[in-house]
């Protein structure tokens, strides 16, 4: 399937504009344009709401490993169709930044506004009438890949299809959970246009898994009981060979899921015996790992790389955290560890 920068989630609303600063890549005032370049990826419409004359339209794509993320501004609203049958698996995120939102959903309606945030299953999205504000709708779409769904899917409840979980497909953003959501999908937004997350899998790979996890484990759905019918404490034989398998594969864009599907255990089992007997998660004790990766490569004399891009190849992003994580493990700055091996060496 291809991903975004051929493809059909420009039409889905969602999300935070002050996210994304990038310019817009496509932009237009003529609604034909604007089909013209959404017909082969699935999504047809009628006119537009308003005289086509006064109609403006703005896109921004960007396009990731595991996550695609596409703002959309209009000047008047219209009915979308959507046509997604070959998008099993991948799921949809977002926000109204302007505007308002009628969604058919599993042929059921659901009325959407900026106070919320969507999670949707792309072949469930059947149909959209969307409403420009003072001549304004502004969406935003971060749309998870089948390959990262699948994966946190099946590690959490074994084989079964995203589109049966009947995911409950509004998070009101007043909740802890809706404002956890907005930070993930913030992060991934900025991370994917600033090209941070291109530079660094490994953080993109942890930042999608968290996302969906978060989901799956707090947004209501069919399964969700099942979270709490695992036994409270995890065989030590699995976390220990999940501390190997770690310790052994750091380099690698690593998620939970991955690392559960390896010792044959699933994730939220594993996430139990974690805390149990390091007193932490298994992604932060991978973190750890890291950080001692990052801490051996700036000791090396012949090591030429700036700082901040052997932080971000072994997953740190964001700079001032990585550098007080850094200093609160091994007691200097990361500058600090490269300037004493620079003279000492010299």
């Amino acid at each position: 399937m291809g991903r975004i920068a051929s493809r059909k989630t420009i039409g889905q609303d969602l999300m935070v504009e002050d996210v994304l600063a990038a310019p817009p890549t496509r932009s237009g005032s003529s609604f034909e344009e604007l089909l013209e370049m959404l017909r082969p990826h699935g999504i047809s419409a009628h006119s537009p709401l308003q005289p086509a004359e006064s109609f403006r339209w703005h896109a921004d794509i960007a396009i990731g490993a595991e996550i695609d993320v596409v703002r959309a501004d209009l000047s008047a609203g219209w009915d979308w169709r959507y046509s997604y049958e070959d998008s099993a698996g991948e799921l949809a995120i977002g926000l109204l930044n302007a505007g308002k939102a009628e969604t058919l959903i599993s042929g059921k309606s659901v009325e959407r506004t900026p106070s919320e945030i969507a999670i949707v299953p792309l072949p469930t999205m059947q149909a959209q009438r969307v409403e420009a504000v003072d001549e304004r709708y502004s969406s935003v779409t971060l749309t998870l890949h089948t390959g990262i769904v699948s994966k946190v899917l099946s590690a959490t409840f074994g084989s079964v299809a995203l589109e049966d979980l009947n995911l409950t497909p509004i998070v009101d953003l007043s909740t802890g959970v809706g404002q956890t959501l907005l930070q993930l999908v913030r992060t991934s937004a900025s991370g994917l246009y600033d090209g941070t997350l291109a530079r660094s899998p490994k953080a993109s790979a942890l930042l999608s898994e968290a996302a969906i996890q978060l989901i799956l484990e707090n947004v209501p759905h069919r399964l969700i009981d099942r979270l709490n019918r695992h036994p409270l404490d995890a065989p030590p034989r699995y976390v220990r060979r999940a501390v190997e398998y770690m310790r052994a594969n750091p380099h690698l864009p690593l998620t939970v899921s991955d690392i559960a599907a390896t010792v044959g255990v699933s994730s939220r089992l594993l996430q139990l015996g974690f805390r149990k007997i390091h007193g932490t998660t298994p992604v932060a004790y991978l973190r750890q790992i890291r950080l001692e990766a990052i801490h051996d490569e700036l000791s090396r004399p012949e090591n030429l790389l700036p700082v901040s891009e052997v932080a971000l190849k072994w997953g740190f992003t964001h700079m001032g955290r990585f550098a007080a994580v850094y200093r609160s493990a091994f007691g200097l700055y990361p500058s600090d560890t490269v300037r004493r091996v620079r003279g000492f060496s010299s």
